[in-house]
């Protein structure tokens, strides 16, 4: 269970990226010159509010000098460089309001530059903000998140989005996955239209499976997200190449999680890539955990141990698994299936039998009732291992059919031919 700061950090991050700040208003004579002043005393520790009228403070002085340097600059990304040229102060010795004051400044004076010199302009400021991954990283998080916020191009706001998935990543802050997972659904159509559909945002998908990857309880979700990264290459054939690790990724995953039974994964281009290229044991592999059984499995191992060492799975987890789904097809429907012919599919000792149905049905993968006296099992309920296009066509027309008999039973039981009805 979450503590009460998780639980805190959370709901800040929940409502950081709609948030907006405004440094200079409108009726400020000396905006630039002013905000000099204040980052300079900021990244000395000092209180600007006290010092700046103060001409006798000695910092206050330095602080005017370096705001007549600061003017002096053309208004370009020549001047944000002058004023973050001490940024790795204003971590140390300016106070926590003050830290994201000095970066909301810089990124209000690269808002009125032009695009060339904007762009440069926040690149300095989002790297000058990502430079610790161990120290205030808070901080560091929530700048990266109020540049999100002022910038005004849309082009400019994506990439942002990719330097606070790549400083999450790298500072572990899993309490902000959340967050980000709900805005990369929110805005992935308008990145799309934004890029022309040319596939760059699909990176997005991928960094936030990675994210999602190494946190606990969060791999289904993870697998989620690869697929949604695999989705964007079906119609580009000249890109698929990119995909292969994920590919491999996706496949991976779906072998390890133990209470996964189904999926399409063999209907997305790029995991049909994979059959006629240097991963094509891969390819086989998952092939084999979808269509075939236990023996089919353990003939493919003695040749092709290396495979699974390249996914980074394990040798016994990985044939519980394919115990599991071979169990989950081998009858359904109420039919009966001895203890022996179970063993024999799933290649264990009879001794065995039980514990393995019994682990069937705790996964879910099978639902069944278990004859110990006369030794059979009866398979009430199963998972389709493959779901893919073909299963989706399947399921619409019956879904269709059963919706046509309703309409004929409707339509006899409104009518006044009870001699039609009685027949039925």
């Amino acid at each position: 269970m979450a503590t009460q700061q998780q639980q805190q950090q959370q709901q800040q991050s929940k409502v950081v990226l709609k948030q907006s700040c405004v440094v200079v208003g409108a009726d400020d004579k000396e905006p630039i010159i002013n905000a000099a002043r204040f980052v300079f005393t900021a990244a000395h520790g000092g209180d600007y509010l006290n010092n700046v009228r103060d001409l006798e403070n000695a910092q206050a002085k330095e602080a005017e000098e370096y705001a007549k340097e600061v003017s002096r600059l053309p208004l370009d990304s020549r001047l944000v460089a002058k004023l973050l040229e001490n940024a790795d102060k204003v971590f140390s010795n300016a106070k926590a309001d003050d830290v994201e004051t000095v970066f909301i400044i810089a990124a209000t004076v690269a808002e009125r530059l032009e695009k060339v010199e904007q762009r440069k302009a926040y690149e300095m400021i989002s790297e000058a903000a990502k430079s610790s991954t161990t120290q205030k990283v808070e901080y560091r998080s929530r700048i990266l998140m109020q540049l999100y916020n002022l910038a005004s191009d849309l082009e400019l706001k994506f990439l942002l989005f990719c330097k606070i998935l790549e400083y999450v990543k790298n500072a572990n802050m899993d309490n902000l996955v959340e967050t980000l997972v709900q805005h990369v659904e929110e805005s992935m159509d308008e990145w799309k239209q934004m890029n022309n559909n040319d596939g760059s945002e699909r990176n997005v998908y991928l960094e936030i499976s990675n994210l999602l990857k190494v946190i606990d309880g969060q791999e289904e979700k993870s697998i989620d997200f690869t697929l949604k990264y695999l989705a964007a290459f079906e119609n580009a054939p000249d890109s698929i190449g990119e995909s292969a690790e994920a590919a491999k990724s996706a496949i991976a995953s779906y072998i390890r999680l133990q209470t996964n039974a189904s999926c399409d994964l063999l209907d997305y281009k790029a995991i049909q890539a994979l059959k006629s290229g240097k991963d094509a044991k891969v390819y086989e592999l998952l092939e084999i955990f979808l269509t075939r059984d236990v023996a089919d499995y353990l003939s493919f191992m003695k040749g092709n141990g290396a495979v699974l060492k390249d996914l980074g799975l394990n040798e016994d987890e990985t044939l519980t698994k394919m115990r599991l789904v071979t169990l989950g097809g081998i009858r359904s429907g109420g039919d009966e299936v001895s203890y022996k012919e179970i063993c024999e599919k799933l290649q264990i000792d009879m001794n065995d039998c039980e514990e393995w149905v019994v682990r069937g049905i705790s996964s879910g993968l099978v639902g069944a009732k278990l004859d110990q006296v006369r030794e059979v099992c009866m398979i009430t309920r199963s998972t389709q291992r493959v779901f893919g296009k073909q299963q989706w066509s399947e399921l619409k027309n019956s879904l269709s059919n059963w919706s046509e008999n309703l309409q004929s039973m409707k339509t006899l039981l409104q009518s006044d031919d009870i001699s039609t009805i009685s027949a039925l």
